[in-house]
């Protein structure tokens, strides 16, 4: 028998698992707590990430409603004409200066296409342009179209739209009415037709032709005839009239900006290049660039340049995307290309790729007819350059004199000493000694090329047309004092001057 005052061992045991129990459930609590307390902590923390993302995209909504602001404030007032298309190139939005432009009610125009705005060439040129867009490129270029009734220029800026993505859904396109600015360089820039004389007027004859095609042309002669003026002509009377003319001069850039003035450069692409910039040839998108003194670039840029006339594309400097433009060359040398050939100077592929058509440009001792036109003409241009108020005169005896010059530097010389002239005197009468040339000799010089096809009978007419000519000027256009100085009868300078079709415009007729 147990004492009364101790606990059976049943009654210890009991006791532990008791206290067990309680320590376990003690220590299930506080895990419990814990565990809540750590998920209201996270409930928490994810509370103000919430309250950070709602601040954040309210920020953002309101951004962009700023944004967008900002945009339909611009869209709504901007000048310039702004477009959207769609892929099937339709107006899905336009701004109230092309309702203005157009005098159409956007209801109107969204839903057409350019067929509907434009004439079929004028949109089919749109069209080609819009389907390159559309294939990924940005397009910049100058081009002139009815609106109207009216010859209207724009530059325009086209680039693709692309959704979330990354594929290309429609373009949109900014246009600038620049038509003021083109018809002053137009109207400073026009080329006159009407010559008398028989070699210019066959070579514009030939221009005409070859502006009527698509066709390279390749124009010889020598320096200061002209050649830049007759590629102005080609392209004011090809149908690439509406578009753009640009020129460079081969012989005055440096080699090494040479490449990144006719083709482009991006960003990085060499020391200085920190912005992309576009080249003459992306410029002349839809005209006409007039390469001048051809032979003066380098073989590297010559293997370069006729990759593009065989692709119609080509790389900015530093760059990876091929660019395609749709513009007309026009090359020029004051050199004999098949010598430059032999020599080395020229590539022999490109000369033949852009001898398609070549004209040769008369000097002007072979045209003097021509040269009381080109007085007149060019003494207007320089009293305007020059803002002169007196009007320029030239008596006849200078004008004698100017003619029976034999003007090694051609129509270049003649600028220049016209220039000269008006310089001294401020404009009104001038004077031998303005014009920097004295009282011409009795010697006269007749020049010309051995014959390359031509015959013996065209060499012996051109020498029999230059010597009545310069009688003429002598004489002052006295028919009667010309035929005594040549010593034939009048009648019978009469049947040359028919025959070989001479006519005394600036020459005076008695």
């Amino acid at each position: 028998m147990s004492n009364s005052g101790e606990k059976s061992p049943d009654e210890d045991i009991d006791s532990r698992l008791m206290l067990e129990q309680s320590l376990r459930y003690a220590e299930d609590i506080a895990r419990v707590y814990e565990e809540e307390k750590a998920k209201r902590k996270q409930l928490e923390m994810a509370n103000e990430r919430l309250r950070i993302e709602i601040a954040e995209r309210q920020r953002a909504e309101d951004a962009l409603r700023q944004s967008e602001e900002r945009l339909r404030g611009i869209f709504e007032t901007a000048q310039d004409c702004i477009y959207i298309k769609d892929r099937s190139l339709r107006y899905v939005q336009v701004n109230p200066a092309m309702e203005s432009l157009f005098q159409r009610r956007s209801s109107e125009i969204l839903g057409k296409t350019d067929r509907w705005l434009y004439s079929n060439e004028a949109a089919s040129h749109l069209e080609e342009v819009d389907g390159r867009v559309l294939r990924g490129q940005t397009v910049e270029e100058e081009h002139t179209r009815l609106v109207n009734g009216i010859r209207t220029t724009f530059l325009e800026t086209k680039a693709p739209l692309r959704d979330k993505a990354g594929h290309i859904v429609g373009l949109c396109g900014i246009a600038r009415n620049i038509t003021d600015r083109a018809r002053k360089e137009a109207a400073s820039q026009a080329v006159s037709m009407e010559y008398p004389s028989e070699a210019m007027r066959e070579v514009l004859v030939r221009g005409r032709l070859v502006a009527s095609q698509e066709s390279l042309a390749l124009l010889l002669g020598e320096s200061g005839t002209g050649k830049d003026y007759m590629a102005r002509y080609i392209h004011e009377n090809s149908r690439r009239a509406n578009g753009p003319f640009y020129t460079i001069n081969c012989a005055s850039v440096p080699p090494e900006l040479a490449e990144s003035e006719l083709f482009g450069h991006e960003p990085g692409a060499f020391t200085g290049a920190r912005v992309k910039k576009r080249g003459l040839l992306e410029l002349a998108e839809g005209g006409t660039l007039f390469l001048n003194e051809i032979c003066e670039m380098s073989l590297t840029l010559q293997a370069k340049l006729l990759t593009f006339l065989d692709t119609r594309s080509f790389t900015r400097v530093g760059g990876e995307k091929n660019i395609s433009v749709n513009a007309r060359l026009i090359a020029a040398t004051n050199r004999q290309p098949e010598e430059e050939v032999a020599q080395g100077r020229l590539r022999e592929d490109l000369f033949y790729r852009l001898n398609v058509f070549s004209l040769s440009i008369p000097p002007l001792r072979r045209r003097k007819e021509d040269i009381p036109i080109l007085v007149e003409k060019l003494l207007a241009e320089l009293k305007k350059d020059m803002r002169l108020s007196a009007e320029p005169v030239i008596g006849r005896a200078v004008m004698a004199t100017l003619t029976a010059h034999h003007w090694p530097g051609n129509v270049r010389e003649l600028r220049n000493r016209l220039e000269r002239a008006l310089i001294l005197t401020g404009g009104g009468d001038i004077s031998l000694s303005a014009l920097g040339l004295e009282e011409e000799k009795d010697e006269w010089l007749f020049t010309t090329r051995f014959p390359e096809g031509r015959d013996f009978n065209e060499v012996t007419r051109d020498l029999k047309r230059s010597i009545i000519v310069e009688a003429l000027i002598r004489s002052g256009g006295n028919k009667l004092a010309a035929a005594r100085l040549l010593g034939i009868s009048r009648n019978s300078l009469n049947h040359y001057l028919k025959k070989l079709q001479i006519r005394q415009k600036g020459l005076g007729e008695s």
